[in-house]
């Protein structure tokens, strides 16, 4: 029985972990830095091309769309961290996930060792 105990409770923790995530968003963030179409600037100077940027934007799929877009500066650090969560979101489950498997054949094994006594 203390086998069992010992799933629940660790269960019980993943559960814990998953109310305190807080937002969270799905996705990668990268940073780009492009060459503009303008003769003369900066970004096509031969000598010392200075490219344009840094971008950041955000890539993820959701419901089986692909979507991108651009994220402003202020809101990196931000969205920085919801995309963290996420990847923290996706953990725990997995460990709920394989935690209950765990139990489920815990129990099975006690009713089976049960029903030969």
């Amino acid at each position: 029985m203390t086998t069992l105990k010992a799933i629940e409770k660790k269960i019980e923790k993943v559960k814990a972990n998953l109310l305190a995530i807080g937002d969270m968003h799905p996705g990668s963030l990268s940073q780009q830095y492009n060459v503009c179409g303008k003769k003369g600037c900066r970004c096509k100077d031969e000598e010392n091309p200075q490219k344009h940027g840094p971008y950041y934007q955000l890539s993820y799929v959701h419901k089986g769309k692909s979507t991108s877009r651009f994220i402003k500066p202020g809101y990196f650090a931000e969205m920085k961290k919801q995309v963290e969560n996420y990847k923290k979101f996706k953990l725990l489950s997995q460990d709920w996930i394989d935690l209950a498997m765990l139990l489920s054949q815990e129990k099975l094994i006690q009713a089976k060792n049960s029903e030969v006594k």
